[in-house]
């Protein structure tokens, strides 16, 4: 789905109106501390932990497995999402500053036909949105500030926040993760259209999953937590390319996942983590199997042949090839900050 025109429109009233009214000012992000950091338990469910480590071999028992073979059902779908976003300015609400971001998101898929890669039809979503803390302001200011934002091409995200007490970079943060649900949303939309499909996931697929069976596979390239126990960390780490930990189930508040570690590459003077990935599959699709232990070797030796080698970019040592087209393709059509941020601004001012 294609951007839809966001021409600029001669009386975008709501926006207008409501700038005057909260006291708006123009802000640019060079201005403010970057963005917090996500707490490790931001960036993986709160709730999440181990539920059984010996799920494929006792927990007395891993070693490095080698990974063969060839999957069943190898994914033929490769799907990921981006955001780009910018604090545009500030409001006043009940006598706080409360910020406005805005945002330009999406979500691509390719296909793997033979051995090249399309874009099927209706596979990309782009959405444009101008995100904001809603606490104690009334539905009739959203709603006029909503209908603004339409005749400019952006869409309203607003939510209350129990943190609406805290210091502006947290409510900013809050702010920012309206825009990135958004973006995980897309890219859910996209993994369900074909759900008998087997696909790759760049990113946490227990944020994007629905209960069932389906043929997904997650990889999270940057491990940001650590869900194994201190004593199996030097198995982890001593992982030659193309081997994997046993697989354990990992239980999320939005799924039950069986999750391992790959190592997919090394180089010379590489830190340990250099290389490594988290995959990740639904439980109740590997349980279906008959050799689930087969199965996921088989699938990390493919996930392994697709890696991307070109040293230029920034992740080579954990990225994919048919995930770094889809980012190309993405970011070619998502629309331009910096376009969005000036004609916002325009009718702000």
């Amino acid at each position: 789905m294609r951007e839809r025109d966001v021409s600029p429109v001669h009386s975008p009233s709501g926006l207008g109106a409501f700038a005057r009214r909260h006291g708006f000012m123009p802000v640019s992000d060079a201005g403010f501390v970057a963005l917090p950091a996500l707490d490790q338990a931001e960036l993986e469910d709160e709730e999440s932990r181990v539920r059984e480590l010996s799920w494929e071999l006792p927990a007395a028992a891993w070693r490095p497995i080698e990974c063969a073979g060839t999957p069943l059902a190898p994914p033929q779908r490769f799907i990921d999402g981006s955001l780009v976003s910018r604090t545009v300015g500030v409001v006043r609400v009940d006598g706080a500053r409360r910020p406005l971001v805005l945002a330009s998101t999406g979500a691509l898929e390719l296909c793997l036909d033979g051995r090249r890669l399309r874009r099927p039809a209706e596979a990309c979503v782009l959405r444009s949105v101008l995100c904001l803390i809603a606490n104690g302001i009334p539905p009739d200011e959203l709603a006029e500030l909503a209908e603004g934002c339409a005749a400019l091409g952006l869409e309203l995200l607003a939510a209350e926040s129990k943190d609406v007490t805290a210091d502006f970079d947290v409510l900013r943060r809050r702010s920012f993760d309206l825009a990135k649900l958004a973006m995980e949303r897309a890219e859910r939309d996209l993994l369900l259209r074909l759900p008998d499909v087997p696909a790759l996931v760049d990113g946490l697929l227990e944020r994007r999953l629905v209960a069932g069976p389906m043929p997904a596979l997650g990889m999270v390239k940057r491990q940001m937590r650590q869900y194994l126990p201190s004593s199996h960390l030097a198995l982890l780490y001593d992982l030659a390319p193309g081997q994997r930990t046993p697989a354990f189930v990992l239980e999320t508040e939005h799924a039950r996942v069986v999750s391992w570690y790959l190592r997919l590459s090394t180089t010379e003077m590489a830190g340990p983590s250099y290389g490594l990935v988290r995959l990740t599959m639904p439980l109740e699709y590997v349980t279906h199997l008959s050799a689930p232990a087969v199965e996921i070797s088989a699938l990390s030796a493919f996930v392994r042949g697709l890696r991307h080698r070109e040293g230029s970019y920034a992740r080579v040592g954990v990225s994919l090839e048919p995930i770094v087209r889809v980012e190309d393709e993405l970011h070619a059509l998502m629309p331009s900050i910096e376009e969005l941020s000036a004609r916002l601004a325009r009718v702000l001012a």
